[in-house]
């Protein structure tokens, strides 16, 4: 593994505890947030970091709320590696949909299955 892949791995545990707590006090206790990945540019300038949504109404609104707090979120993160990095990359904050493509790909199928059937 080379660094980049394990700083993104600990850019990715460290995240999910400063987002869930971020999440607690911004969006209100019964939205759970997970970071699913974090891809870093190769200069470790740039986190491109992919958060889902639990609980949410809105994830398109709550991740501008987090967005807007995004400085502050890289903050807390410089004080979790300060001991590992010397720059902290900057954090640009996604919406990961894959959950919902995967759920459109099941319907799409179920929807094919039970066409065939009918025949």
């Amino acid at each position: 593994m080379n660094r980049q892949e394990k700083l993104g791995k600990q850019l990715q545990r460290d995240l999910g505890e400063i987002v869930d707590s971020a999440a607690k006090q911004l969006l209100g206790s019964n939205v759970l947030i997970s970071v699913q990945e974090v891809v870093l540019t190769p200069d470790l300038g740039l986190a491109k970091v992919y958060l889902s949504f639990l609980g949410s109404k809105d994830k398109e609104a709550d991740l501008n709320t987090l967005d807007e707090h995004s400085s502050t979120i890289r903050r807390y993160l410089a004080q979790k590696l300060k001991d590992h990095v010397r720059k902290v990359p900057e954090i640009q904050l996604y919406l990961d949909k894959t959950i919902e493509k995967a759920e459109r790909i099941n319907t799409l199928l179920d929807k094919l299955r039970d066409e065939r059937s009918d025949n």
